[in-house]
């Protein structure tokens, strides 16, 4: 079939205006890369862990950590009372046991006042073999809960031979942090029973015996969440009530859809929201507790997160990274 010069002429035309398109369309592609880019070089790691203005609050630092690998990093949050004492908790994985040395390097700190463990998972207990071999510690509170494995062992014997206090926390337990601050155990229950088998398929069981624990300064206050799953909030929930309504949240198994119902979310209602994660684990947890409008911070996204708060509610937050989007536009 032969084409006339007229065809020839038109399909060029089209097919330049089509190439013209395409080279535009590549071009603001390019051009939002480089800015996601430039964005993401706004890097406020001095403010994080600036310490001036600190004191008289209650500050917690929501770390970014990561593996390296596919593994999760996991948990860890380094927090000043207002009279400038110090607490660990959690350290993520066994490979960010230097991360969260940096970290604490960072603020200059010499030593922890207290260490907690949230519960014996490697992703949150696995770095802190590293802190206890070099930090003095003051006491070390955890859960009673006991977990068979190398790295509950190794965090053990480290402990023990570092010669800190050990302190096993329960529900109705309660401890102080610094002068000011008044912290309160809602989990695990007092009587922990290990069923036939344990410590196979023990994920959920572990997890639901993670310490969850109020922190109060005057009228403000934080919720440490553990990785408590959801019917195990709702039992809380119906225990405490609103009891555990609080400002800022620690959300419990780092944003994943296994934990943050709706009911329970409701329930907390807090101003701000932090996940440690090394991704979004689910969009609608993330959606449950903006729609309660608290801001919500993930690591994974805005690095590591400073939360600071008076006593009388006012809170103050100053992330990592410039957030690119809140995935509700």
């Amino acid at each position: 079939m032969k084409c006339s010069r007229n065809g020839n002429t038109a399909f060029l035309r089209t097919a330049t205006a089509l190439a013209a398109i395409i080279l535009c369309f590549a071009a603001q592609v390019a051009l939002a890369q480089e800015t996601s880019t430039d964005a993401r070089k706004v890097d406020r790691f001095a403010q994080v862990f600036a310490t001036d203005g600190d004191q008289g609050k209650l500050v917690a630092r929501f770390l970014m950590l990561s593996t390296g690998t596919e593994e999760k990093s996991g948990d860890s949050t380094i927090l000043t009372s207002p009279d400038g004492k110090t607490m660990l908790v959690d350290a993520g994985a066994t490979e960010c046991g230097p991360q969260v040395e940096r970290y604490l390097e960072a603020l200059d700190l010499q030593k922890i006042d207290i260490v907690v463990v949230s519960h014996p998972h490697i992703d949150h207990m696995g770095g802190l073999v590293r802190i206890l071999q070099k930090f003095p510690v003051g006491t070390l509170y955890m859960s009673k809960v006991e977990y068979p494995t190398g790295t509950y062992t190794s965090f053990i014997d480290t402990a023990k031979k570092a010669g800190i206090n050990i302190v096993h926390l329960e529900e109705g337990a309660s401890f102080a942090f610094g002068g000011m601050v008044k912290i309160k155990v809602y989990n695990p229950e007092k009587d922990i029973r290990y069923y036939d088998g344990y410590p196979a398929n023990s994920t959920q069981f572990i997890n639901n015996k993670s310490l969850v624990m109020k922190l109060s300064y005057g009228e403000s206050s934080m919720l440490f969440m553990g990785d408590v799953y959801t019917p195990r909030e709702a039992e809380l929930g119906d225990r405490y009530g609103g009891e555990l309504k609080a400002d800022v949240i620690k959300v419990g198994h780092h944003g994943s859809d296994t934990s943050s119902g709706k009911s329970f979310v409701r329930l907390v209602s807090p101003k701000i929201a932090v996940m440690m994660h090394d991704n979004l684990a689910s969009l609608q947890v993330y959606k449950n507790w903006r729609k309660v409008e608290a801001s919500t911070f993930i690591t994974y996204l805005d690095g590591c997160v400073k939360v600071a708060g008076d006593n009388k509610g006012n809170w103050s937050v100053v992330s990592q990274f410039d957030r690119l989007s809140d995935f509700l536009k």
